[in-house]
């Protein structure tokens, strides 16, 4: 086999074929898509839902809808990502008939001059109502049926952010448990809300979708991945070195791979990736988003740079213990509760009960280094 001249790590960007690492779901996943039913993947930003997703369907010759509602801001907008999502890279000549389903969206079209793949862009009205996204999915399916695509909806949690959600949670429920021959895949990092709309009895869409976490990669597989992208390309990492970059990352595929391919980059041809290498890869990785860091560490208050300084330095558990109190030099636990909640709303943390942990690893890494 030829050796790859490339780094054989990708990070920030959703990866596929031989970059993308085996998980335990994507059995489960491709049965369900493969049998037309829906999946909700539930898991962090970051973790691969999307990749996870659109691997099982390009081994399935299956096309995808990919549409991202990512803090989505009105009913206008929904229908405006919905339309696109379903056009994108299609040429002109191939979809007439569907065009003209969408005249009242007035559909304009272009080249992308960076990818050079098609882009379309519609125009719904400025008063759009929950009635009018129906219309939009509608719209959605018939493309499906024609193109034999699944969809594949991204941070669908945030439709609960615009007007009136019941109402359309509920009137999307009705609609797409219709679509009988179309597999939807439900993503969304938030699993709060994300369980809530699955899991939920009261929920409209309870047990409309089988809910997959999608969380860290299974350490074994993983190991099996890391090691075999360093040997196609005449290079080895040594076993303590992987335990790091997971003691590091905490096994998040996003960052595991971040670290990873500057490991790679800091290792000499033939040679091996050792504590050496590790540590100049990481203080490489750190201060590549130096600058995001100390921008937000200096828009936090006092107390709440206190308080994450010393999750950094002695973990998100035992939060309102008397060593933790004593490290912060904050007297009132309730103040550490108050400032640790604020970076989970400006998601600097996450929370899992009473243990906190950073979104970002080397967020964490580069707070440590702090004298």
């Amino acid at each position: 086999m030829a050796k790859q001249s490339t780094n054989p790590f990708r990070f920030n960007q959703i990866v596929g074929k031989e970059y993308f690492c085996p998980r335990l779901e994507s059995e489960l996943v491709a049965d369900l898509i493969g049998s037309s039913q829906n999946v909700a993947l539930i898991g962090p930003r970051r973790t691969g839902k999307t990749s996870l997703a659109l691997e099982v369907a390009r081994k399935q010759k299956r096309n995808v809808i990919h549409v991202d509602v990512m803090r989505v801001a009105s009913y206008t907008e929904v229908i405006k990502r919905l339309i696109e999502a379903a056009m994108r890279d299609s040429k002109p000549g191939k979809v007439e008939g569907f065009l003209k389903s969408l005249a009242h969206l007035r559909p304009t079209f272009s080249i992308d001059p960076v990818t050079g793949g098609t882009q379309w862009t519609v125009s719904p009205a400025a008063k759009s109502t929950p009635q009018n996204v129906i219309d939009a999915l509608r719209l959605v399916h018939a493309r499906c049926k024609q193109t034999e695509s699944i969809v594949f909806i991204d941070e669908f949690q945030d439709l609960t952010a615009l007007p009136e959600p019941e109402s359309l949670i509920a009137q999307i429920r009705s609609e797409v448990q219709q679509w009988s021959e179309t597999a939807i895949v439900f993503a969304g990092s938030d699993r709060d809300k994300m369980k809530a709309l699955f899991s939920d009895p009261a929920n409209p869409f309870y047990q409309s979708a089988t809910v997959v976490m999608v969380d860290k990669l299974e350490p074994v597989s993983f190991r099996k991945f890391i090691r075999k992208r360093f040997e196609r390309t005449d290079k080895q990492i040594e076993d303590a070195v992987i335990d790091e970059v997971f003691a590091i990352t905490a096994e998040h595929p996003n960052s595991t791979q971040k670290l990873l391919h500057f490991v790679w980059s800091k290792t000499s041809e033939g040679g091996t990736a050792n504590a050496k290498v590790l540590e100049a890869a990481l203080s490489l990785t750190v201060r590549a988003e130096q600058d995001e860091f100390e921008r937000i560490l200096d828009n936090l208050t006092l107390i709440q740079a206190r308080a994450l300084i010393s999750v950094a330095k002695l973990g998100g558990a035992g939060t309102n213990g008397a060593d933790f109190l004593e490290a912060s030099e904050i007297p009132n636990p309730a103040s550490v509760t108050k400032a640790l909640l604020r970076c989970v709303q400006l998601k600097i943390l996450q929370k899992d009960g009473s243990v906190y942990w950073f979104t970002n690893p080397f967020f964490q890494v580069w707070l440590k280094r702090i004298p």
